[in-house]
C-alpha cells in the first residue's frame, strides 16, 4: 500500500475536506493578514486594495456584505459569484494584483502572507455578528472613535 506525503506546504491544510468553496450559497468571513509591517497606512495602496474590491464585485460576481482594510490586515464577509471563481482563487488573484499594485507604488517583495483565514458563515443571524465586529474593528483598535469615521471600511452589498 502506498503512503501518501503530508502536504506541510499546502495552503488548504485549515480547509474543510470536501467542501465546496466556489459554492455560491455560503458566504465567508475572510482574514488576510500583511507579510510584514503596517503597508496599508500608505492611502494609495489602500486605495488600490479597494478598488480590487471593487473590481471584484464588479468582474467576478463577489458579493461583498462588508470589509476593513486595518493597517496590517484585511477582514471580509463575502459570498463568491459561482463556482468558476472559487474563494481560494479570489483570494489568490486579489493577493497577487494587490502585491503588483504595492510595487508599483515602490514597495518591494510580498504584500501578504500566504495563507489566509476564512470562517464558513452558517446562519443571517452570524452574518450581521460578523459585519458588525468587522466594521467595529477600527474603534477596537483605537484608530477612530465612530466606526463610520473610517475610511478603509464599508458594507456595499446588503445582508
Amino acid at each position: 500500500m502506498e503512503t501518501q506525503r503530508p502536504q506541510s506546504h499546502s495552503l488548504n491544510l485549515h480547509r474543510l475536506p470536501g467542501f465546496d468553496y466556489g459554492d455560491p450559497d455560503h458566504a465567508y468571513f475572510v482574514t488576510a493578514r500583511a507579510r510584514q509591517g503596517s503597508p496599508f497606512t500608505d492611502h494609495r495602496l489602500a486605495g488600490e486594495v479597494v478598488a480590487s474590491l471593487n473590481w471584484l464585485r464588479a468582474r467576478r460576481g463577489l458579493t461583498l456584505y462588508a470589509y476593513c482594510l486595518m493597517p496590517d490586515h484585511l477582514h471580509l464577509l463575502l459570498r463568491v459569484g459561482d463556482r468558476l471563481y472559487p474563494l481560494a482563487e479570489i483570494m489568490r488573484a486579489f493577493k497577487s494584483f494587490t502585491t503588483h499594485q504595492s510595487w508599483k507604488l515602490g514597495r518591494r517583495g510580498a504584500l501578504w502572507q500566504a495563507r489566509f483565514y476564512d470562517h464558513i458563515v452558517r446562519k443571517s443571524e452570524d452574518g450581521l455578528r460578523i459585519a458588525a465586529y468587522i466594521l467595529d474593528n477600527p474603534v477596537r483598535k483605537g484608530l477612530v472613535a465612530e466606526a463610520e469615521s473610517y475610511a478603509w471600511s464599508e458594507r456595499p452589498d446588503p445582508l
